[in-house]
């Protein structure tokens, strides 16, 4: 069976293409970078009520300085969900430093719900956001969030 020529070498230039291109992802995306990405579908995961979503970017070992544990959290998400009608997350001023296979990224935080159609505050107010500080670390090459601080829910 003889091979076509044009053929073999037009199928091994976008093997060629197709890994270069995995590669250069890799190399040139930075970790800041992967991590925005992480907050901000974090962001649209809260926004579509996908309690799924939301803990996959939540490490097994999230633990923080009020005691709430992974299922503890997914718990709460779950009602916090049922609870509202709609939510709408704003972020500004988001600031990431990395080190090796940590990172902490603070940004001013605030979580505008809707209940009755009638909309409110749920975290921070018009005039003054909450101080988010969302610590990471890197498992199986992605980036999980295992402690936030900062934000005081009320009690629901």
């Amino acid at each position: 069976m003889r091979i076509n020529k044009k053929l073999f070498y037009g199928i091994l230039f976008i093997l060629i293409i197709a890994v270069s291109g995995i590669i250069i992802k890799f190399l040139l995306v930075s970790e800041k970078s992967r991590i925005l990405k992480v907050i901000n579908e974090g962001k649209d995961a809260i926004e579509a009520e996908d309690v799924e979503k939301c803990m996959s970017y939540v490490s097994l070992q999230y633990a923080d300085d009020y005691g709430l544990r992974y299922l503890i959290v997914k718990r709460i998400l779950i009602d916090v969900f049922k609870e509202f009608d709609g939510f709408k997350v704003l972020l500004d001023n988001v600031e990431i430093e990395v080190k090796e296979d940590k990172a902490v990224a603070t940004f001013d935080l605030r979580i505008i719900v809707t209940l009755h159609n009638q909309p409110g505050y749920l975290v921070g107010t018009t005039d003054k956001p909450a101080k988010a500080k969302v610590y990471f670390i890197k498992e199986r090459l992605k980036w999980q969030v295992v402690k936030v601080s900062g934000i005081k829910m009320p009690h629901l």
